[in-house]
């Protein structure tokens, strides 16, 4: 999953930095070499517990006591995550080990960011990546992020007792966009919105699962395949840019969203009836709501015309771990994401089991594992996922971020400023060709 986040001031990314590193240790590691790790503050407290303790358990092992190295673990909060990072990329201060989603390390790859893992990890541990993981990960033939675990979005989320309570039936959800507004209609009351709408800052991400539907593209995402030509003024992006119109202007949806995207509080809480989410969503629900549990029915993402079996409903983001460019013990960071990430596979059916079976597997052998697991094999979600979405799932495109950025800002004119939206696509597509152009991005796709 992608997270983005709006610029702030320098001034303030330092403070940030300051109180995220806070609690690093010291400079006392009884003589042993700290290999630095940081990782964003996820909304999930179990992945954090999840991860520190792992940090904890890998300390304690012949291969770092006799390595005489520890692994220490920073949480970065998210809303300062890429100022810091990219300020300690500037200032040498980088921490040796970074945990990435996949879309962000190829173009950076390039730029020698990073360094490819395959000179530091056995080559078993890249044999054993699902194809369609190492189509996101291998980036001309190396790989410079291994992965943690997969997850798509979006997911079409509603309280089954709001469908019956307007006379919906509570095992079937809307198929298409048009059916999603209707329904949005029929479940819209005084005091609970029919949906909650993603917006706002996480809005550019977010469009990727809906992107990832355009059966009429033959490009990539917003792009053609070698990045020289932008494609939005079109009928599939007319008409999504039209259904999210009409879910603000009749307000259907909150107008400033109550919630983070990467968080399902507003359904779980009954202030909509619907929520557009990830997969992680179950897991939140699981384990903060799990009163509620049975009350929560789930579909596809709705499509332009209702056909969802066999389909691509969603985006499929993902997180992993790097080793920096300029790292100075890149065979001990080989050997602990090797340790933890490449090698046991009952590591991540532990994670996966604590998430509530919300984060799906990027390797073979966890897959299987998964599927010998009595837990998880009887996982209704997991299996619904497994079978109606991952088979299908787009995963996010890799070019620069100003080109969602923009199209994003342009779907926030037609939904809060009532732009039309047919002059603002054809001005968006002027827009982002002219970017293309001034960023000299042809043939550039690093998949290619």
């Amino acid at each position: 999953m992608k997270r983005r986040i709006a610029a702030i001031a320098v001034g303030t990314v330092m403070a940030l930095s300051a109180v995220a590193l806070a609690g690093c240790g010291g400079d006392d590691y009884d003589g042993k070499t700290p290999v630095r790790i940081w990782c964003q503050t996820f909304p999930e407290v179990e992945t954090r517990t999840w991860l520190q303790n792992k940090v904890d358990e890998f300390n304690a092992t012949d291969a770092a006591t006799e390595g005489n190295y520890l692994i220490e673990l920073t949480f970065v909060p998210e809303d300062a995550w890429e100022q810091t990072l990219k300020a300690a990329q500037g200032n040498g201060t980088a921490p040796e080990i970074t945990v990435l989603n996949y879309a962000e390390v190829a173009l950076n790859s390039v730029e020698g960011y990073y360094k490819p893992l395959d000179d530091y990890m056995s080559e078993s541990c890249f044999t054993d990546l699902l194809d369609n993981v190492n189509e996101m990960t291998d980036v001309n033939g190396s790989h410079y992020i291994y992965p943690w675990f997969i997850e798509p979005y979006s997911i079409l989320f509603y309280r089954k007792s709001a469908f019956e309570e307007v006379g919906l039936d509570p095992e079937v959800g809307p198929a298409s966009w048009d059916e999603m507004v209707e329904y949005a209609r029929k479940l819209n009351k005084t005091d609970r919105y029919g949906i909650a709408m993603p917006n706002s800052s996480q809005l550019g991400w977010v469009l990727w699962g809906f992107q990832a539907q355009d059966e009429a593209s033959q490009g990539y995402y917003l792009l053609d395949n070698d990045w020289s030509h932008a494609s939005v003024n079109t009928q599939f992006h007319k008409e999504l840019f039209t259904m999210f119109q009409t879910m603000y202007s009749e307000k259907l949806t909150p107008t400033v969203a109550l919630s983070s995207y990467n968080e399902i509080t507003p359904l779980a809480e009954g202030h909509v009836a619907m929520a557009l989410g990830g997969s992680w969503s179950i897991g939140q629900i699981k384990n903060n709501y799990p009163d509620i549990l049975s009350d929560i029915g789930y579909v596809v993402c709705p499509t332009i015309d209702g056909v969802t079996e066999g389909k691509t409903t969603a985006a499929m983001g993902g997180w992993g771990m790097a080793i920096d460019g300029n790292a100075k013990h890149p065979e001990e960071c080989g050997q602990f994401i090797e340790w933890l990430l490449g090698g046991d596979p009952q590591h991540l059916v532990e994670f996966m089991s604590d998430l509530g079976y919300s984060k799906f597997a990027a390797r073979k052998s966890v897959e299987e594992a998964l599927a010998a697991n009595e837990e998880a094999a009887s996982d209704p979600f997991y299996n619904f996922v497994s079978d109606s979405i991952l088979p299908y799932a787009k995963a996010e495109p890799a070019y620069i971020w100003e080109i969602s950025r923009k199209y994003a800002d342009a779907l926030e004119t037609v939904t809060q400023l009532g732009k039309e939206v047919d002059s603002t696509l054809a001005a968006l597509e002027k827009d982002l060709n002219n970017l293309i152009e001034a960023e000299v991005m042809q043939g550039t796709n690093p998949f290619n």
